[in-house]
């Protein structure tokens, strides 16, 4: 017991969750996260709040809550507003955000307190070639770049502050150029100062420089020749410097901006390899936060190349003077968190942003998990900071097997239930697992009996005065192979994995921006008959029972409620959800698992045996093949496993026994359940309430959780006959 204890306590690491689902195949995931990250400043420092995300190839807009401190991540909301998006921007002192389009669109959104977007009912057409993006730091004036043939410049336009801020031309100017022909504008910085404005011009080889006027119209001042595609631009943020990555000779310019604007080298252009020889494209280019260290990202070497940024400006390689990404990553565009010591770079190829820390002598160290599970290709991320983000409870939901319904309460901050609604909301036949979408506005439910899905959204509550949200169908139940006795979403929130006990197989369904199931019949009219089938696998074990995803999207795993069991390793293809099995990783997970469950960090998967009392850890590698560790007790009849949010406790709930098991850091405590042969498990963001549905007795037990993770009942509330799974819904602000 022991050993197991002090692994858990090695292994299992801090996360927030904002919704939380439980089943048999226990609690629900985190979504994308980040562990182990270097904390924020002290002294009531900002922090990140939301992460803003922009995907190339699905034209979406993301908001992804941010937990202080760790930098773990959770999708909040998502807009589909364009394609080929390429840029999010912040507007300085406002609650505003911008986002670009490629083929010629900027939009406006406003981001609310809990990371919502509302759409702002305004997108301004443009040139069908725009490639970046800048917002004043005044925040009064917004300048585009245009590569559109006859149309070579920046569109400059302001907010009218008389008109609801809306973004207007700039009269009469609102298209400025160069003094010379076709310019090929693709990157734009601002100084410091808010006087000047840089352009890298890839047609030309040079750096265009912009005065900014009082009324925010700009000028052209000048430009100077760079190497080969001045790609990026970036600017110290704390220093009068500016730096370029040219894209195809692999150099950096390095540059200081002088009292008018012009630029002065700082140094001569710096080669990113030692040798010459070495072939790159260099991709990405940014300054971390403390402006110490620059990083540029290779696409050809599948690198991020790293400098120290000197006393006086000039850059000098590290010691290590890169780090590889790997092959299978197509690397893109960098973006260094503005108040902690973290770098995210784009994964071109795949749904993922790579995460790393930079350690005190500005090495990059991959974090813990190492990338975020996001839409394809995100173009482009932006944070907006302040004060850290407080976590809320909102409804818990049961979903009762005899019934075929869903009980429905009101949960306040306190934990206190209360019925929510008028009526339960009707389930297919013996809804046996429930899955929250993790932006916590749509919730799935496996029906056994009659082999389908049910799909429900939050409206907003007509039976008390403040806004709770309770359930309402989407359409009808779409179906499934036959027996589903599991499910779980994505953390992108693209796709919905089900488990079929009878057909031994595991389904992946796209899902559409707002959580629904994606119609495959191409006519625009949902068919619940018809739903968007992406792949489907076979487990290749009888009586597959519950299913866990890895925090980063790449891994699913599959246990089959038998004897002998196993436990059977899936690849995600991040960017379009589809399974591949891993022929030889499949592992022995003892008689009978029931449940499986996977760590914040990803790099623990927790396996209950039921028919032999314990719980199974295996250690997971890169490529998701798991190593069995050690094993401890589980109490009689484990059916459902939750690890804590904040990495403390492992929590067991074991029916034969009608308890709880906890496996905490340091010791191991059983807490006996109000109800008889418990089943669903979760617990809220903040780790104040864990809520245990007991199948028996029909009823719903609240525990308040302490420090330790020791659990005290505090109530008990009828619920439908033979609950089944439970989830919490919950919001950020």
């Amino acid at each position: 017991m022991k050993r197991f204890l002090v692994l858990l306590q090695g292994l299992l690491v801090s996360a927030s969750t904002l919704v939380l689902s439980a089943c048999n195949s226990g609690g629900g995931g985190d979504g994308p996260g980040i562990a182990d990250a270097p904390a924020p400043g002290e002294g009531g420092a900002p922090v990140e709040r939301y992460a803003l995300v922009t995907s190339y190839s699905d034209g979406t807009l993301s908001s992804y809550a941010v937990r202080a401190g760790s930098g773990l991540m959770r999708l909040v909301d998502k807009v589909s507003f364009m394609t080929q998006a390429v840029t999010v921007a912040l507007r300085p002192g406002h609650d505003e955000v911008l986002a670009l389009s490629l083929n010629g669109l900027v939009s406006r959104f406003q981001l609310a307190a809990d990371g919502r977007f509302s759409p702002m009912d305004q997108t301004i057409p443009g040139s069908n070639n725009l490639t970046d993006m800048v917002v004043h730091p005044s925040g009064r004036w917004v300048y585009i770049t245009s590569l559109e043939d006859g149309a070579n410049g920046i569109y400059q336009l302001r907010f009218d502050e008389d008109n609801n801020g809306e973004l207007v031309a700039m009269a009469p100017d609102d298209f400025v150029e160069p003094d010379y022909i076709a310019s090929g504008f693709v990157e734009l910085v601002v100084s410091r100062d808010g006087r000047h404005l840089y352009a890298g011009d890839l047609a030309h080889n040079r750096i265009v420089q912009f005065d900014v006027g009082e009324d925010g119209a700009i000028a052209y001042t000048g430009h100077i020749e760079t190497g080969n595609a001045p790609y990026n631009l970036a600017v110290h943020p704390e220093q009068p410097w500016l730096y370029a990555a040219n894209r195809f000779d692999g150099t950096l310019e390095q540059y200081r901006i002088q009292p008018d604007g012009g630029l002065e080298p700082l140094a001569e252009p710096l080669s990113v390899a030692q040798d010459i020889n070495v072939n790159v494209q260099l991709e990405g280019l940014v300054i971390d936060q403390s402006g110490r260290f620059l990083y540029v990202s290779d696409l050809v070497g599948d690198k991020i190349w790293q400098f120290q940024v000197t006393e006086g400006g000039a850059l000098a390689a590290l010691a290590v003077p890169s780090v590889d990404v790997g092959e299978e990553v197509t690397p893109r565009k960098l973006v260094s968190s503005p108040v902690s010591g973290r770098i995210y770079l784009s994964d071109g190829g795949a749904g993922a942003m790579l995460a790393f820390a930079i350690k005190e002598g500005g090495e990059l160290e991959p974090m813990t998990p190492d990338r975020l599970a996001l839409d394809t290709y995100p173009s482009d991320m932006t944070f907006s900071t302040g004060a850290a983000l407080t976590h809320h409870v909102r409804a818990a939901y049961v979903i009762n097997g005899n019934d075929g319904d869903i009980s429905q309460f009101a949960m306040a901050d306190d934990g206190t239930l209360s019925s929510l609604g008028d009526s339960n909301p009707a389930t297919g036949a013996y809804p046996i697992a429930i899955a929250a979408h993790p932006s916590a506005r749509t919730f799935y439910v496996a029906n056994f009996n009659d082999g389908t899905v049910s799909q429900f959204r939050q409206v907003t509550s007509q039976q008390i005065d403040h806004d709770v949200d309770e359930l309402a169908p989407i359409q009808a139940a779409v179906t499934v192979d036959a027996k589903p006795a599991a499910l779980a979403v994505h953390p992108s929130g693209n796709f919905l994995y089900v488990v079929s006990k009878q057909n031994q197989s595991v389904s992946v369904y796209n899902l559409e921006v707002n959580g629904e199931i994606e119609d495959n019949n191409g006519i625009g009219v949902y068919m619940p008959d018809d739903p968007k089938l992406v792949d489907k696998e076979q487990v290749g074990h009888d009586d597959p029972a519950a299913l866990a995803i890895d925090p980063t999207g790449r891994f699913l795993w599959v246990v089959n409620d038998h004897d002998p069991g196993f436990i059977v390793l899936f690849r995600i293809d991040t960017s379009d959800g589809s399974l591949t099995k891993v022929d030889g990783a499949t592992e022995s997970a003892g008689k009978n698992p029931k449940a499986v469950a996977i760590n914040a960090s990803g790099e623990v998967v927790y396996v209950a045996a039921s028919g032999d009392n314990e719980i199974r850890s295996y250690s997971v590698a890169g490529d998701g093949t798991l190593t069995a560790g050690q094993s401890g007790f589980s109490g009689q009849g484990a059916v459902s496993l939750l690890a804590s949010p904040s990495g403390k406790v492992l929590y067991v709930v074991n029916q034969v026994d009608s308890s709880v098991l906890w496996y905490g850091v340091s010791d191991v405590g059983l807490v006996s359940s109000t109800g008889t042969a418990p089943l669903g498990i979760t617990i809220d963001p903040g780790e104040s309430h864990v809520l245990v549905s007991n199948l028996a007795s029909a009823n719903l037990t609240r525990f308040s959780v302490a420090e330790d993770g020791t659990l005290s009942v505090e109530e008990t509330v009828a619920t439908g006959l033979a609950p089944q799974g439970v989830a919490i819904s919950g919001y950020t602000e």
